[in-house]
């Protein structure tokens, strides 16, 4: 049977996560999202305050009454830094549509994303993630064609198939920051649902503000994520684990040959922290994480969700 025209995107909710955002930033950002949804969408637009700077916050909040004057406007504060898999669970909890745009902050979509993605998941009913082709540096673009399964897909702009993707085990909290997507992805295929690439969506990933300091944070928070997820998903773990252990001394070696001292300074940091690493993959892989404990975990530390001013009343 045919799948009937998409009329609104009103059963679409949109996440902005901020931390310490360049308030031009978000404003290239949220004009993106406004664009993307249209006038008078009346669908949940939920601000995410990771432990904002003041100017971020301030900033973040004016662009989403301004930017959607007639959706369902939200805030979810954090006084702490929560990390992405954390906040994002927290966000799809406080979320009520039927899918929800996650959509880096240092990106702009054009304006169409949101409306062909949710298209492709009307059509694909087993898929629970879509994603745009993803341009700018660094960044893996694909040419125009139609939507394929994938392994992989990482979190820098994705659609949502929300309550499919909550009972799954949403993101693992365990995750802190970087490879909770990669885990998520590995989850959801092993539980028989697909990941699609939508390539004719497209989605500008300008990684504006991530200079050379943020470096060596940036390397240690993969690298001691990413020990996690070799062994907690290897089919061989002993094997794969070692073989990724002895490429990490190359890792290193490249980052010092491009000058990236600090780069490299964040892998070798993260060593430190390898024993713990695979305690941690041995647990998950004797109890993986599943929608009942993300429940539970939900529970332990939902945070109240206040409207944002002038706010108009939806019920769904």
């Amino acid at each position: 049977m045919e799948t009937p025209a998409r009329t609104g995107l009103d059963d679409v909710d949109v996440v902005l996560l901020v931390h310490r955002e360049p308030p031009e930033v978000l404003a290239r950002h949220c004009a993106a999202v406004a664009a993307a949804t249209g006038p008078g969408w009346r669908g949940r637009a939920l601000l995410v305050e990771n432990a904002p700077a003041p100017a971020t916050s301030a900033a973040a909040r004016r662009l989403l009454r301004s930017g959607h004057p007639d959706a369902d406007r939200r805030v979810l504060s954090s006084p702490r830094n929560l990390g992405f898999a954390r906040a994002m669970d927290l966000a799809l909890d406080a979320c009520r549509g039927r899918y929800v745009a996650l959509l880096n902050s240092d990106g702009e979509p054009a304006p169409d994303v949101l409306r062909r993605l949710a298209e492709v998941l009307d059509a694909e009913p087993d898929a629970v993630w879509a994603a745009p082709a993803v341009s700018g540096p660094g960044e893996d673009d694909d040419p125009p064609g139609p939507p394929f399964d994938v392994d992989d897909l990482p979190g820098t702009a994705l659609l949502v198939r929300r309550e499919e993707f909550l009972a799954a085990g949403g993101f693992d909290p365990l995750y802190f920051f970087y490879n909770e997507d990669r885990d998520a992805s590995r989850r959801l295929r092993a539980a028989g649902h697909r990941l699609l690439r939508v390539p004719d969506a497209r989605f500008h990933h300008g990684k504006d503000g991530r200079g050379r300091r943020a470096a060596l944070r940036r390397e240690w928070h993969y690298a001691r994520t990413v020990q996690v997820l070799v062994p907690q998903h290897a089919a061989r773990p002993v094997r794969e684990t070692a073989a990724f252990l002895a490429r990490r001394p190359r890792a290193v070696a490249r980052h010092v040959r491009e000058g990236d001292l600090l780069g490299a300074a964040g892998i070798v940091l993260a060593l430190a922290e390898l024993p713990r690493a695979l305690v941690l993959a041995a647990a998950r892989r004797r109890r993986p994480w599943d929608g009942a404990r993300l429940a539970a975990w939900l529970e332990r530390n939902r945070i109240e969700v206040s409207r944002s001013s002038a706010a108009p009343s939806r019920s769904r």
